[in-house]
């Protein structure tokens, strides 16, 4: 999911939660971001990048904190009147929700990607062929029809 936001500094945005989240949804998703940061804060040994994730934290705890009071966020809610109209919607709701039609985008995606950076692929069907020059397989049928026009179909 993702949110439309003007301003990539509000509360909800940090916590990646739309402005009609409940508080439970906000407390969530605060302790969710709170533990992987904890989490790679422990496993880093860099100083200076302990430090960043640390101040994120700080900022993340900042953002809920009015969020999570009901007087609070009504106020902020008042205060800022343009966050209520955003909406959270799926990225790709309308168009991806056939599996067979995410794998024939992605294939798609991929294939133009390799061939841009030159590599030799052969497409998965004819579909996505462009140019039959040197197709000869032999059709009967088709053969038939170049050669009279006129001719009619058999069954």
């Amino acid at each position: 999911m993702f949110m439309i936001d003007l301003d990539g500094s509000s509360p909800y945005t940090l916590l990646g939660v739309a402005p009609t989240a409940t508080i439970a949804e906000i407390r969530t998703a605060r302790d969710e971001l709170i533990n992987r940061l904890r989490t790679e804060a422990r496993g880093e040994s860099d100083p200076a990048r302990k430090e960043e994730l640390e101040e994120k934290q700080r900022r993340i705890n900042a953002a809920a904190d009015p969020l999570v009071r009901p007087a609070r966020r009504e106020e902020f809610d008042r205060e800022h009147p343009e966050l209520r109209t955003l909406t959270v919607r799926s990225a790709a709701a309308p168009f991806f929700t056939d599996p067979a039609h995410r794998t024939d985008v992605l294939y798609r995606v991929l294939f133009a990607h390799l061939t841009a950076r030159g590599a030799r692929l052969r497409p998965s069907s004819d579909l996505y062929r462009t140019g039959f020059t040197t197709d000869e397989t032999p059709n009967d049928l088709l053969d038939e029809l170049l050669d009279d026009p006129t001719a009619q179909r058999r069954p």
